[in-house]
């Protein structure tokens, strides 16, 4: 519990620094494109454009959405994939090549996972943007179910940041881990609901079952509940329940391999 108490108030103290070094970083990737930061928001809407061809039209629309157009049904998807998976991927050798810098500048390493999500939230918006404007053109405006985008944002900060400050330390503890998560982060996409329905029909029910247990199913189809007027996440209870235990678990073991290993970062590099 010391850990945790001790990160989090890591996070909150240095916050400011976060979002400074999460804008330096994202200047700093597209200074040398022609283009800029406009990349920063084409790239997510090219992405989404191509998969909402593959899925969308090549393959069997009963894969798809049910009650909800396929479009910003898929685009929920993907910008929730995007900023989850993204940072998780991203924050793999975050502490690594922070490792100097926080040395010198004197700032706890362990800000380095929030530095990478800070920097992701703007693809996630500008898809989620996307999403909203096009269902709202299909009848999907403004509802009280909103109210809960609150408690989905908050539940994706929990889990993304504390797997990935657990991911970033396994990494230096283990170096092939990384290439672990990222061989199973690429089939993450199809069993996380982004572009398939997994409650459909045509899905074996063991599979729809089996997938509650995702937490990123958890938090795409909450998000989807929000915007689409469908559920209260107090309707899921279980697999509620399930998510915030599956969270707590990863952010006491992440946070107590971090501090445990902390002074022996650089002997194991």
């Amino acid at each position: 519990m010391k850990d945790v108490v001790i990160y989090i108030k890591e996070q909150i103290k240095y916050l400011p620094l976060i979002i400074r070094m999460s804008k330096y970083n994202t200047k700093n990737n597209y200074q040398n494109f022609m283009l800029g930061r406009i990349w920063q928001y084409a790239n997510p809407i090219i992405m989404a454009t191509f998969y909402y061809i593959v899925f969308g039209f090549i393959f069997k629309r009963s894969l798809g959405a049910t009650e909800v157009p396929y479009l910003p049904w898929m685009l929920v998807g993907m910008s929730i994939w995007s900023l989850t998976n993204g940072t998780i991927l991203q924050s793999l050798n975050s502490i690594v090549s922070q490792l100097n810098l926080s040395s010198t500048f004197n700032f706890p390493v362990s800000i380095s996972p929030s530095i990478t999500f800070v920097g992701n939230i703007v693809e996630m918006l500008v898809i989620l943007f996307v999403a909203i404007i096009v269902g709202m053109v299909h009848g999907y405006g403004p509802s009280m179910y909103l109210f809960q985008l609150i408690y989905y944002f908050i539940a994706i900060i929990a889990f993304t940041v504390s797997y990935s400050l657990l991911n970033a330390t396994l990494t230096i503890l283990f170096r092939d881990y990384s290439q672990i998560v990222k061989s199973v982060s690429r089939i993450g996409m199809f069993i996380s609901g982004v572009m398939i329905n997994l409650q459909s029909n045509s899905v074996p029910i063991f599979v729809r079952k089996l997938v509650l247990l995702n937490p990123f199913y958890y938090l795409i189809e909450g998000m989807r509940d929000s915007l689409f007027s469908r559920n209260w996440f107090y309707d899921k209870l279980p697999a509620t329940l399930f998510f915030w235990m599956l969270t707590i678990f990863i952010l006491f073991l992440g946070t107590h391999l971090f501090y445990k290993y902390q002074e022996s970062f650089r002997d194991f590099l």
